[in-house]
């Protein structure tokens, strides 16, 4: 009889082992998430296959459904990352003791880190919205939907804060928060398109000044991004 095979070390070895298969559980849908992802962003939902993401991760199909359900599951846990992503950051952004154009600046700084970040979880979370806005029919997209209506409340509420200050002419934050997250998308997917050449400070500070200031042409000092806490910069 092994003394030790009951007591405080065998415990502790099975600890030890469970948290080893849960590392290696999240390590692998991650894998496997940011591999869907890339396929996802490029060649959308339906255009995408389980063997393809398989082959992407470096994982054996069957291996895929050990970890989601189905590619409807896998799409899922994807969409819900990226949107609990983004409205956090519109959480974080009501505790800043910041004038709005400053918490503008740090929402959009925080943005353009997580495209840095993850750009592929983002350009396919744009990509299927269009889908979502049309009407939800199948489950995968009434989840969406879901998911996508509790980052607009955020961005509403985000967008409440700037009328109550005064920075924002008085409107329906819901048609702020639409007209934002519209300039949010083409700036994703300028990235998305520049191949690397991409000036994410310069158009960072481009969209800050657009959504405040419009495309019409200002003059010096008739204001400016400089409002914003910077100056605005050309695309490139």
């Amino acid at each position: 009889m092994n003394p030790l095979a009951d007591g405080p070390m065998a415990s502790s070895n099975t600890d030890r082992t469970k948290l080893r298969q849960r590392r290696g559980a999240q390590v692998a849908r991650a894998v496997i998430t940011e591999a869907a992802a890339a396929l996802f962003a490029r060649k959308g939902y339906h255009g995408t296959t389980i063997e393809e993401i398989a082959v992407g991760a470096g994982y054996s199909p069957a291996a895929i459904y050990k970890y989601f359900r189905n590619k409807e599951d896998l799409f899922t846990s994807l969409w819900k990352s990226v949107a609990d992503h983004l409205q956090s950051i519109f959480v974080q952004s009501a505790a800043l003791e910041l004038p709005f154009p400053l918490r503008l600046r740090w929402v959009v700084t925080m943005l353009a880190q997580m495209l840095e970040r993850t750009p592929d979880l983002l350009i396919a979370y744009l990509a299927q919205r269009p889908h979502v806005v049309r009407g939800a029919v199948t489950e995968l997209e009434r989840q969406a939907a879901e998911h996508y209506r509790g980052y607009q409340r955020q961005v509403a509420s985000f967008m409440e804060h700037g009328i109550e200050e005064g920075v924002l002419r008085v409107m329906p934050p819901e048609d702020l928060a639409l007209i934002f997250m519209g300039l949010l998308q083409a700036f994703a997917y300028r990235w998305a398109m520049s191949e690397g050449n991409f000036d994410i400070p310069g158009n960072t500070a481009l969209l800050i000044d657009l959504f405040l200031n419009g495309a019409r042409r200002t003059e010096p000092g008739s204001g400016s991004a400089r409002d914003a806490g910077s100056s605005p910069a050309p695309g490139r």
